[in-house]
């Protein structure tokens, strides 16, 4: 059976993930599944750079244009979050399958809005949570799900990253500093992520009771810690830090089970030098998992021939394009986002009345 043609792709927004899903498209355009046709942003400069990781072969007026582009079959919406509404709608209207960059929107309201839009679509839509797709937390859900472990029983979560502003990185952007562009800080614009994870680990949200701080100054936290219930019974803690350690961006996640104590540390680099995986079983000393091999065996589950990949944007661009191809709804779901949303709306609505807030279903 002949191979079919390669999907024409535009991407809108050519910031620092833009990069990553740039690196993406290139090499599916290697792997003869994509055509890189156009790309766009307000700045020039920035459309040049990210061409020079991948060969789009015309920059566009707009991301509207790009959208109403005969050429383009599909879009992935890279801008900032007050903008992800007005482009996924545009796409919806064009008929144009889409993939968007978490946070969807700055508040919940607007989330949910968009969410029963898409709902209401046929069209193969995807969100940008490419933590899924990282080979350590594979083989955590596999364990959760299979009980080999015995139940969850709670958990604690850590995520701190350096503050992605330009008073902390020189050169880099720096809208999430700013309330009015980003919506919140730490929590909603990096551990997102984390809240998706949690929920597809441990299954919705129910209450979350969290407290924050502003410790640089900004009008977005940039330390908040969460308590949080979910619906199967399982409790957790997540702190997540914007702190001021360039170069630094972890994930640390320990998981109690009825029969084992599970660490797992993260990275969203592939085969980074923070990732670990270590488990503990009763009167047995700690297995410490080596990432490597763990990384090919699911490689090789889920077919993936390509080696030597940086980040893990590939496998979620790659999902996407088989589902664009298939017809099928893409992975993580606008429904996955309205839940990682709903944790973060009540987190932060739980800071404002200083007490714990439910998670609206």
């Amino acid at each position: 059976m002949s191979k079919a043609p390669p999907l024409g792709m535009g991407l809108i927004g050519c910031g620092n993930i833009a990069h990553g899903h740039a690196f993406a498209l290139r090499m599916l355009t290697e792997d003869g599944d994509v055509r890189p046709v156009a790309v766009t942003d307000l700045s020039p400069t920035a459309v040049e750079n990210v061409r020079k990781f991948c060969p789009f072969e015309k920059a566009a007026e707009d991301g509207f244009a790009l959208i109403e582009d005969p050429d383009v079959e599909a879009v992935v919406i890279a801008t900032p979050t007050t903008t992800h509404q007005a482009f996924v709608e545009a796409a919806l209207a064009a008929g144009k399958p889409f993939l968007c960059e978490k946070p969807l929107a700055t508040n919940f309201p607007t989330v949910q809005s968009m969410c029963d839009t898409v709902a209401a679509s046929s069209l193969t839509t995807q969100v940008g949570f490419h933590a899924r797709f990282h080979a350590l937390t594979h083989e955590l859900h596999r364990l959760v799900e299979s009980g080999e472990l015995g139940a969850p029983m709670g958990y604690t979560l850590r995520d701190d990253q350096f503050w992605p502003t330009g008073d902390v990185v020189p050169g880099h952007s720096s809208w999430r500093s700013d309330r009015a562009q980003a919506g919140g800080g730490a929590l909603l614009e990096h551990s997102i992520h984390s809240a998706d994870l949690l929920c597809w680990m441990f299954g919705p949200a129910t209450s979350v009771y969290a407290k924050t701080r502003h410790v640089f100054g900004y009008d977005v936290e940039d330390t908040v810690a969460c308590t949080i219930e979910h619906a199967s019974g399982v409790i957790g803690t997540l702190i997540s830090i914007f702190n001021g350690v360039r170069g630094r961006e972890e994930r640390r996640l320990e998981v109690f089970f009825e029969q084992a104590a599970l660490e797992m540390t993260t990275d969203f680099m592939v085969g980074a030098k923070e990732d670990s995986f270590l488990i503990q079983r009763p009167d047995e000393e700690a297995v410490r998992f080596d990432p490597a091999e763990l990384l090919e065996h699911h490689l090789q589950a889920t077919g993936i021939e390509r080696r030597g990949f940086l980040i893990y944007l590939y496998p979620a661009a790659r999902d996407f394009v088989a589902s664009v191809r298939a017809g099928q709804p893409g992975w993580p779901s606008f429904e996955d986002a309205r839940r990682a949303h709903g944790l973060v709306d009540a987190a932060y609505r739980s800071v404002e009345a200083g007490a714990p807030a439910d998670v609206a279903g």
